[in-house]
């Protein structure tokens, strides 16, 4: 004790210095000793029952002194038949304030209470999931609707529960006490060491404060509690708060000067026990401390508090009882202990030890408490906490009625959106929570008797205000067995608690008492000693205050729990909340406010990706069509020799239509228009003609024109910008002329009259339709419904048009200098003038139209006899089979093989001795291929109108004809139910695996999407977003396990290995590829779902307060001040991050995989797809922030993973060897053939295909099908130059360019591989049917030559193959003769006749044409006379035109009715894979064996 102390104060002394002596004497000293080592006492209070090492420890269950009273008797809300708590609080606790407490008590015995309840309970605090009940508020309420739109109500949240309860009636919910329910101090230390070790100074056993012995400010964060401050409508940063033992301690001035006041006790009393005891150790002294203060603490509520709150005594202590629990009651927490809230005043006295009491800034006599909820810093800033304390004591507390002060009835605190709520309806609705049974029941229990009549609760209150209980019981229908227990106990009021609330409270800390084995009084424990607990008894609140403030004797009374006449400074007058400054009541608050702008720029951005995406990929289509058109003119300029001249114009094409063009020069007599893609518009050609006539405007009100006109064709008119640019290209046309010896003629016109008599391709082209027109019919007629023309000016200059060599070529879809087409046009122009009028052009279509078989053949014979002498020598015969071959487009006829053919001809026709032939011969010759001489015509291509149909293009093939079946007419369901029979059958692996895929895909999804909408109820995800939670975590579980099928579905390796295991045939492995896209598809679909569901979720997460994202996001802390808005979701989460990463990479790699992309840009098609890794490693991290849950992508990935990773491994084998290259050959079609060397245990099936990259090109790989066949011990592949990668290796080995490295290392092959294709189950049918189109022949070149090497040298056992046909479609055979000579090798070897192969070209005429007519004609006479092609040189025959693969498969099916099954082997385009599954089905439908099993690759 100092020295500067008065007199009065020193008389309080000797309590003090006997309390310190009593307890600090060292042991040996007394008669009493204490054990040299003492228990500590744990700080979450666990292990004080040894038998129960968790009663009473924190986060433990309430008691359950009633039974539970729940609406369903497990968790739902009790009550839900009574009133509305608001109604009722309006009827019993609203009333006048200002009335004062019959006894006297003080406002520091009721803010005493509130250090009490902190002490032992923590029940009533927002649970986790966050269940929200709306107490309903009347309408016209006065405080909460007083605008009478009769839809207002107050939220109330439930409290937290134990998970594990709730669940049954035999387990009812059952609420979490957060606190101990000891008198332990834990409002002074909390309960936790290490937020006490953020107090500790560590010196002196005390705790840290500032040079005023003020608490230190929460600096650290620690997460006290930090509310809204409603009256500021904003949440305040919690470094402004003290940092105490109990989050709740800032709430108001009041609890806060209590919980200073009991900090600075601590402190004391260590400092004490360091002057008693300087070699103890912080520890030693801090803990000795705790003892005394809790000792101290436990004896005030006891002793002191407890009576005067109950105006009772409690039962005097019997000794330490292990039997009893210390659980805090329900009834205890959420009623009885309650009462206190009556008797909170509305405002806090302030004043000091002269009574001079202090008033606030605006002139009132208190502080009103509606306006320091979550503020006290605030107030403690202009005041002192003797100020507060000294003020309390002398402040009479609200009368102990069942009314409430407005201050908590209708200003008490609230979240930001509803910031001022009301605690009587709180209270009532928080027994209803926590199951609590009505108000008799709870007597009954109590072993108080039943009350009939609730007047019988209180009949002094029941004759004074009969209209109170007259309402309530209106209010609650009459029945009395259904009141709220703290409706019915707050009427019992009668100057404290009534009966049961007060046998309920006495029981509740008896047993406290009794149960805690740490008591102060509890000698056996070792702590203190009979006499240290006799001197504890004497210590009082009023002693702690004297010693811990520099309040002194005589300024406030020693029972500061009442203040009665004699005491010092008695309060002004009793506060009034009427006669106060009002609260503010501020409302409407938007937790999203601030947020709109960051969530539309999101959702802008997001949708903005996909599109700036397919920017991307148009950009590097165009970028890689750009080079292309580069390349193709860089070409054609080296390919000319010479430099072409160019100039920019605008090509008036008609009135409506400009384009700008580029007009090339050269390099032959002629000028180009070209368009921005390099592709040629027109031709300009002036062979023919010495001077070239230019038309000149001479406008000066609009821009200079100019036309050209070109001889047979139409004329080219030109726009320029201006008169030098005219004169420009002028000059360029006339230099160009001069340059091949022509001259150039300039005529002034004017542009009206140019443009009039300009004869454009327009006009020209309407002209030629006319012509065509009415050609066709004048010769069949008009159709059906055709009106007919009248004569008319138009037709009449119809009629005198002429067409030209070119334009006839054209309407033929050939090129004019075609020997055929000369030949041609000279038997069309009659008159020989160059030009073929309209009439000589009706005439020949009247001839192939209406004319006999002679008519026709004097046309063929005429079109042969070049000489016009009547006869044909061999010459021109020979010379119209070279315009035929060229037609077919081959050299393969050298001029030995053309005699032959011609003699055998001569021969055929019994001619043989003469050396020309007659018209009479000529027929004789033909004489036999009558039948197909009748219907031919001309195929007219160019023109639109027509008289062949041209719809269909089948070729003849009169091996395969076959006798119409007189098949049963079916009805038309049957037909139906046959054709989908069928396709079940032949898709049935494909449509079960498929099936499977989706029920699983769709049971993810629902079983996610069940339990986040129905089962997770301790989760707070579907209270906060809804649905959304559901959408978005079952589509999560649906793209997971699709993401990861991916890697099983591209683990090529491992499938070409299972297609040599009998496991093969119940996996469809083959359809590996259109699977991946379907399940790609799938995620894609659930990718974007999951996107949009994140995008509504975290819209609603941001909507919601600090204590909703608690309970939410447990994996999170938040600060209580920062409330994180949508960008820090989106943005700154590990979630958010990722997720948005995750989704920039799934729209880039979809969107470049598009068909297009991948034909036109592989490079970056492949590029894009390398961006899966990062997409799983991505996806592995998007879940662990946990913020909807548990990670669950990597259960799913885990196992594709690891078999994907073996067969990476897998490709090792090959992928870093490089293997010279033996030899490369160009070959026509722009075909690269590589032959390179062959990997040592490189074992692979024909029709297998690897990976390739060459070291001198690039780092690409690229996926070609090995041309080589097993046996061989090299390699081989067969490359066409399509794309830049295949264009760049064409060149680089194209002799003229290729260098040899200087350093001396060649260019290698890099491969991966093999992999398994659709062509390489060929083996396993008897008969097998195999087309190639175009490069799709590629896979045959080796399968054609392993099948005739395995069967004509008996090597293969494991081939099943009897009978192969090979169809080979093509437009021509000029670009694949190296494929050609492929089949001529297979020929030579096929000594078994396993093969039968049939060559088909479709690009030609129509069958009845007589340019395809005469070509099977002259190819019939050349099988007969070489029994050969004269096109190929091999014995299959050459069709002419598309397959008829119907009927070809029918032909099959009949002649190989023996087997179950036939496979179908097709390599090529889409359009002829398609066609070729659509005769399988066609055919399979008529529900007859064999059946076809179509097997296919695209290319292209």
């Amino acid at each position: 004790m100092t020295s500067g102390r008065s007199a009065a104060r020193r008389l309080r002394l000797p309590l003090l210095l006997l309390l310190a002596l009593s307890l600090w004497t060292a042991p040996g000293t007394g008669q009493e000793h204490r054990p040299t080592r003492v228990e500590k006492q744990r700080y979450d209070g666990w292990y004080n029952n040894m038998a129960h090492p968790n009663w009473g420890s924190t986060e433990q269950r309430l008691t359950r002194k009633t039974p539970p009273s729940y609406s369903d008797g497990v968790y739902m809300m009790a009550g839900e038949d009574r009133p509305s708590p608001r109604k009722l609080s309006r009827i019993l606790m609203r009333g006048k304030d200002g009335m004062p407490s019959t006894k006297n008590r003080t406002a520091l015995l009721v803010f005493f209470g509130q250090v009490v309840s902190s002490e032992i309970l923590m029940a009533s605090e927002m649970g986790c999931p966050i269940e929200m009940h709306k107490i309903r508020v009347e309408q016209c309420d006065e405080m909460y609707d007083a605008d009478c739109s009769g839809e207002k109500y107050m939220p109330f949240y439930r409290a937290g529960y134990d998970s594990k309860t709730g669940q049954s009636p035999n387990m009812p919910r059952e609420q979490i006490n957060s606190k101990t329910s000891w008198i332990d101090g834990s409002f002074i230390y909390s309960t936790s060491e290490a937020w006490l070790n953020t107090m500790r100074s560590f010196e002196n056993g005390t705790f840290r404060t500032d040079e005023n012995g003020m608490p230190p400010k929460n600096h650290e964060r620690v997460p006290i509690m930090n509310k809204p401050s409603p009256h500021l409508f904003k949440t305040l940063s919690p470094e402004r708060m003290y940092l105490l033992g109990d989050e709740r301690t800032n709430q108001n001035p009041a609890l806060l000067s209590l919980g200073i006041l009991f900090f600075r006790w601590h402190n004391k009393v260590a400092l004490r026990a360091q002057e008693e005891h300087p070699d103890w150790s912080d520890e030693e002294v801090f803990q000795r401390a705790r003892r005394i203060v809790v000792a101290t603490l436990q004896n005030i509520i006891m002793y002191e508090y407890l009576p005067a709150f109950l105006g009772d005594t409690v039962e005097p202590y019997k000794g330490y009882r292990a039997d009893v629990h210390p659980g805090i009651s329900h009834v205890f927490q959420s009623a009885a202990f309650r009462f206190g809230h009556s008797m909170i005043p509305p405002g806090l006295y302030r004043r000091d030890n002269k009574c001079n009491y202090k008033r606030t800034i605006s002139g009132d006599l208190a502080l009103r408490l509606c306006s320091t909820w979550w503020d006290s810093n605030d107030v403690l800033e202009t005041s002192t906490i003797e100020e507060l304390l000294m003020g309390m004591s002398s402040q009479i507390a609200e009368r102990e009625d069942a009314v409430l002060c407005s201050d908590v009835r209708d200003k008490l605190f609230g979240p930001m959106e509803f910031s001022r709520r009301d605690l009587g309806a709180l209270n009532i609705m928080r027994g209803r929570d926590n199951g609590l049974p009505d108000y008799n029941t709870v007597r009954k229990c109590f072993q108080l008797p039943i009350i009939t009549n609730l007047t019988e609760a209180n009949p002094e209150l029941a004759a004074e205000r009969p209209e109170l209980f007259k309402e309530l019981m209106e209010a609650y229908g009459d029945q009395v067995m259904n009141i709220d227990l703290y409706v019915g106990g707050m009427l019992e009021s009668r100057d404290g608690p009534g009966e049961l609330f007060r046998a309920i409270i006495k029981e509740q800390f008896q047993r406290l008492r009794d149960a805690d084995r740490f008591w102060f009084e509890n000698t056996e424990n070792g702590i203190f000693t009979e006499t240290e607990v006799a001197a504890i008894k004497r210590v009082h609140l009023y002693d702690i205050i004297l010693s811990t403030t520099s309040i002194k004797r005589g300024d406030l009374q020693e029972n500061v729990f009442f203040h009665m006449a004699d005491d010092p400074c008695p309060q002004p007058k009793q506060l009034n909340a009427s006669q106060m400054e009002p609260c503010r009541l501020l409302s409407g608050h938007d937790y999203f406010q601030g947020n709109e702008v960051t969530y539309i720029y999101a959702c802008i951005f997001l949708a903005a990706v996909p599109l700036l995406t397919m920017g991307a990929a148009y950009g590097v289509v165009k970028l890689q069509n750009r080079k292309r058109r580069r390349y193709r003119m860089k070409q054609e300029e080296n390919n000319n020799g010479r430099s072409t001249d160019k100039m920019f114009v605008t090509e008036w094409l008609h009135q409506n239509h400009r384009r700008n063009v580029k007009i090339k020069f050269g390099p032959d007599v002629a000028f180009h228009t070209v368009n921005r893609k390099g592709v040629k518009l027109r031709t300009a050609r002036f062979n023919s003609v010495e001077t070239v006539v230019v038309e000149v405007t001479e406008d000066r009100r609009s821009k200079p024109m100019c036309l050209v006109r070109v001889p047979n064709d139409h004329d080219v008119v030109l726009d320029f910008d201006s008169v030098n640019s005219r004169k420009r290209f002028l000059a360029k046309l006339e230099h160009f002329l001069a340059g091949h010896h022509k001259t150039m003629e300039t005529v002034s016109t004017y542009k009206e009259q140019m443009l009039q008599n300009a004869d454009t391709k327009e006009r020209r082209q309407k002209r030629l339709e006319h012509f065509f027109r009415e050609a066709y019919s004048l010769s069949f007629g008009h159709k059906p419904g055709e009106k007919k023309v009248e004569v008319s000016n138009d037709i009449i200059m119809v009629m005198r048009t002429s067409l030209t060599k070119r334009e006839f070529a054209s309407a033929l879809g050939m090129k004019a200098d075609s020997v055929f087409v000369q030949k041609m046009f000279n038997v069309v122009d009659k008159d020989g003038d160059g030009q073929i009028s309209f009439q000589e052009f009706l005439e020949t279509v009247e001839l192939f139209s209406r004319g006999t078989i002679d008519n026709k053949l004097r046309i063929i014979f005429d079109m042969c006899d070049n000489d016009r002498n009547g006869t044909i020598d061999k010459d021109e015969l020979s010379e119209m089979l070279r315009s035929l071959v060229e037609i077919a487009k081959t050299n393969s006829l050298t001029d030995e093989q053309v005699d032959d053919l011609i003699d055998g001809m001569f021969r055929s026709a019994g001619l043989e001795e003469k050396d020309v032939m007659t018209y009479e011969d000529f027929k004789l010759l033909m004489k036999e291929f009558k039948g197909d001489l009748v219907a031919i015509g001309l195929d007219c291509k160019g023109a639109k109108q027509n008289f062949l149909d041209t719809s269909t293009n089948i070729a003849r093939m009169p091996s395969v004809l076959m006798e119409q079946a007189n098949e049963r007419r079916e009805h038309w369901f049957w037909k139906r139910w046959d054709a989908w029979v069928t396709f079940l059958e032949e898709n049935r692996q494909n449509i079960f695996y498929l099936f499977l895929f989706y029920v699983i895909t769709v049971g993810l999804f629902v079983e996610r999407f069940a339990f986040y909408s129905f089962q997770a109820e301790h989760t707070d995800l579907r209270h906060v977003m809804g649905v959304g939670i559901a959408i978005t975590r079952g589509s999560a579980a649906s793209l997971s396990f699709c993401y990861s099928l991916l890697l099983l579905t591209m683990s090529r390796n491992i499938l070409t290995m299972m297609k040599n295991y009998s496991i093969q045939q119940y996996l469809p492995i083959d359809s590996h590829i259109q699977f991946h896209k379907i399940v790609a598809c799938t995620s894609l679909f659930f990718t974007v779902l999951h996107s949009i569901g994140h995008l509504v979720n975290f819209y609603h997460v941001s909507t919601q307060s600090l204590d909703n994202l608690r309970c939410l996001l447990t994996e999170m802390t938040f600060q209580s001040d920062a409330r994180p808005g949508i960008g820090y979701w989106l943005f700154c989460t590990l979630t958010g991050t990722t997720g948005i990463i995750l989704y920039c990479i799934v729209m880039i790699i979809y969107i470049f995989a598009h068909p297009l992309v991948r034909k036109r840009a592989y490079k970056y098609f492949w590029y894009s797809h390398s961006l899966y890794y990062l997409l799983y490693i991505f996806s592995l991290i998007h879940g662990l922030a946990r913020l909807t849950g548990a990670p669950r992508f990597w259960m799913f990935f885990v196992g594709p993973a690891v078999v994907y990773t073996f067969d990476k491994i897998i490709s090792l084998r090959t992928k870093y060897m490089e293997l010279d290259i033996i030899e490369t050959e160009l070959l026509p079609g722009d075909v690269l053939k590589v032959k390179f060397y062959r990997p040592p245990n490189f074992q692979y099936h024909s029709g297998e295909w690897v990976r390739v990259r060459c070291t001198a090109v690039s780092h690409e790989y690229h996926s070609f099908t090995l041309t080589s066949a097993p046996h061989e011990n090299f390699l081989s592949l067969h490359i066409k130059a399509q794309g830049p990668w295949t264009w760049k290796l064409r060149n680089f080995f194209d002799p003229i360019n290729y260098i040899p490295e200087e350093n001396g290392l060649p260019p290698r092959i890099r491969l991966e591989g093999p992999f398994g294709g659709g062509n390489q189950d060929w083996y396993k049918f008897e008969v097998a049917v195999m087309v190639g189109g175009g490069i799709g022949v590629t896979p045959y070149a080796s399968i054609l030559n392993d099948l005739v090497f395995g069967t004509s040298t008996n090597r293969y056992s494991g081939v099943s193959c009897k009978k192969v046909y090979f169809l080979w479609i093509c437009p021509s055979h000029k670009s694949f003769e190296w494929f050609i000579d492929v089949l001529r090798d297979v020929e030579k070897k096929d000594v078994t006749q396993v093969l039968e192969m049939h060559i088909f070209i479709t690009q030609f005429f129509h069958k009845f044409d007589l340019r395809t007519t005469m070509l099977y004609i002259c190819e019939n006479h050349f099988q007969r006379l070489s029994n050969r092609s004269m096109f190929t040189g091999l014995k299959a025959v050459n069709h002419f035109g598309r397959p008829d693969m119907a009927s070809f498969f029918k032909f099959i099916q009949k002649k190989h009715n023996y087997v179950s099954k036939i496979g179908v082997f097709s390599c090529g385009p889409r359009p002829l894979t398609k066609s070729v599954s659509t005769a399988c089905d066609d055919v399979n439908k008529g529900r007859k064996q064999p059946y076809f099993i179509h097997h296919f690759e695209n290319f292209g």
